[in-house]
């Protein structure tokens, strides 16, 4: 098993050569065609067939976009113009959601970039970010990567840490990271025990996900961690990650629905707030 081909998510954003940097790096030591996709939402504001100067206006935004279009292609191009493997630029349909849920049966691995660092006053831009992602993870049927923003951080994936808890999304996200984990120098699986959590009877041990691993030829070491509560399992992950040298952490996502995390955090919204490494997440 590997990856045949990743699409890398373009636009104008703050982070976008780091993440087409990583993206190129990633294609190549896979051998796999890379996909630039460019979503564009299309869609007119009902206000602007309202509004008496609205053909005026509609053009201004309409300029812009296809100044963003041509600048994100060309970053695309320059990013990959001696690259030895397969590419291909696509500009998408719909919202960025509807396009890369769309063009992304075409690849085996989607990489998409962390949502920005923000500041008090400006947490509506990190939420639209936040559930950009989410909708990709959730909806795309295909593991995503989530590239930091630092273009200087490796994604090699040579030490690579695994969250388990047991669950049909850590089972997911362990069988999408194989082409990492078959070629990594070491793999960790870390499995966060809840003091106060009842046991769940459907939910693996961590000494399985070795055992299944084991028989792909893949040797791991398990870690076991105690959380006093379920905010603290996302923080323990990261130091962990951190204190191993991981340059990726591997991760089930949204294990209990997007909603929950949304209004009371979780092990995902930690993980896409503060991971310094490149994080696949898979639903």
């Amino acid at each position: 098993m590997s990856f045949a081909a990743m699409l890398v998510h373009v636009d104008e954003a703050e982070g976008t050569s780091a993440r087409l940097i990583q993206a190129v790096a990633l294609a190549e030591g896979f051998h796999a065609a890379l996909i630039g996709l460019l979503s564009v939402d299309a869609n007119d504001s009902a206000w602007v067939y309202r509004h008496a100067d609205g053909r005026r206006e509609r053009q201004a935004p309409e300029r812009s976009v296809a100044e963003a279009c041509e600048q994100a292609r060309h970053s695309f191009d320059t990013a990959t113009e001696t690259a030895t493997f397969p590419v291909d630029w696509r500009v998408g349909e719909g919202t960025p959601e509807e396009a890369m849920l769309c063009e992304g049966r075409l690849a085996d691995l989607l990489i998409v970039g962390q949502p920005r660092a923000i500041r008090e006053d400006s947490g509506m831009m990190f939420r639209a970010q936040r559930r950009f992602v989410a909708s990709v993870i959730i909806g795309a049927g295909r593991p995503v990567l989530v590239m930091p923003r630092d273009a200087s951080v490796s994604t090699n994936g040579t030490r690579v840490v695994v969250g388990w808890n047991g669950s049909r999304e850590s089972a997911r996200a362990l069988h999408d990271a194989l082409p990492w984990l078959a070629r990594a120098e070491s793999v960790d699986i870390v499995q966060v025990l809840q003091a106060r959590r009842h046991h769940r009877f459907e939910a693996s041990p961590g000494s399985y996900a070795m055992a299944w691993l084991s028989r792909h030829g893949i040797h791991a070491s398990l870690t076991e961690l105690v959380a006093e509560a379920s905010a603290e399992v996302g923080a323990l992950l990261l130091n962990f990650a951190h204190r191993r040298g991981a340059d990726l952490i591997v991760c089930g996502a949204y294990g209990q629905g997007r909603l929950r995390e949304d209004i009371l955090g979780g092990v995902t919204d930690t993980l896409l707030r503060h991971t310094q490494v490149a994080t696949l997440l898979a639903h």
